[in-house]
């Protein structure tokens, strides 16, 4: 069990930090957000989190790695449903995330103390409770909500994932719990690795996806610059834009400050009424 164990691991850091490579390069390119970077890190602190404790114990403090992984759970429960709620349409309340951000410091402060107050055998279940819950709610927005534009490529996937995830949750502590009470002994479980798998495999399916719309075969066609009305300034800003250009890049190249082409590229998405350069490329790509 622990040889399955370790491959899972491995498996999960690997996908983990590959996946967050290229989550960095599509943030250069204004094509992926921070909050999608803040949950990858947070995924990525607990997995290590996890492997410290179970795996180098007789080397630490238990309260200590505990706290550890504590910590972790609450930032992944707060990452969680801040990425997917930036990247859903919905109706959902700006209240919503200070509401959460706020019960997230509170938890943490909780935690930390919990070590000198010897609460945080109680302070354990609240943080699994609050993971589950938002790991839950925020599957469940998925399948409920419409994607915005720079993800709309992988929306059957992400509704798969949702329900996978839905599924995988239940069955793996199924699965933990039987192995346990069949005295074999496992050091971390099947459940965070798997769920660490498919989380990172399709994040970096999609930004691979992204990143090859930047590929040079992009063309884009005259008509739908016209159908803007963008001037001829703007479109040259636009072909640069979609040939995965910096601001700096294109004010070196058409001799321009970079404010006069943040200026143009705000009033060639207001035109187009769309808010980023992947939403730009899907609009007036063929």
């Amino acid at each position: 069990m622990e040889v399955l164990e370790i491959i899972l691991l491995i498996l999960a850091y690997s996908l983990i930090i590959i996946a967050l490579f290229l989550e960095v390069i599509c943030y250069k390119k204004n094509i992926e957000t921070l909050e999608t970077i803040y949950f990858t890190i947070s995924l990525l602190l607990l997995i290590v989190a996890l492997t410290v404790t179970y795996f180098f114990r007789p080397f630490n403090h238990s309260d200590n790695t505990n706290i550890f992984i504590l910590l972790a759970m609450i930032l992944v429960a707060l990452t969680t449903p801040l990425h997917i709620l930036e990247e859903r349409r919905h109706t959902i309340k700006p209240i919503f995330r200070k509401v959460l951000i706020a019960f997230s410091g509170v938890l943490t402060i909780l935690v930390i103390a919990g070590h000198f107050t010897k609460i945080l055998n109680v302070l354990q279940y609240v943080v699994a409770l609050f993971l589950g819950i938002s790991v839950v709610l925020s599957m469940i927005l998925i399948r409920t909500t419409k994607p915005k534009v720079n993800i709309a490529h992988r929306e059957k996937i992400e509704r798969y994932i949702a329900i996978a995830v839905l599924i995988m949750i239940p069955l793996s502590l199924l699965t933990n719990y039987a192995v346990d009470l069949n005295g074999i002994n496992t050091k971390i479980g099947f459940t965070l690795p798997l769920i660490f798998i498919v989380l990172a495999g399709s994040k970096l399916w999609s930004d691979i996806e992204r990143l090859s719309l930047f590929k040079p075969k992009n063309t884009v066609k005259e008509q739908n610059l016209i159908n803007y009305s963008l001037t001829n300034r703007e479109k040259e800003i636009a072909l640069l834009l979609i040939k995965g250009n910096t601001y700096k890049h294109i004010s070196e190249q058409l001799f321009i400050s970079i404010p006069t082409v943040k200026t143009h590229v705000s009033n060639i998405y207001r035109k187009c009424k769309i808010n980023n350069r992947i939403e730009l490329i899907s609009l007036l790509s063929n």
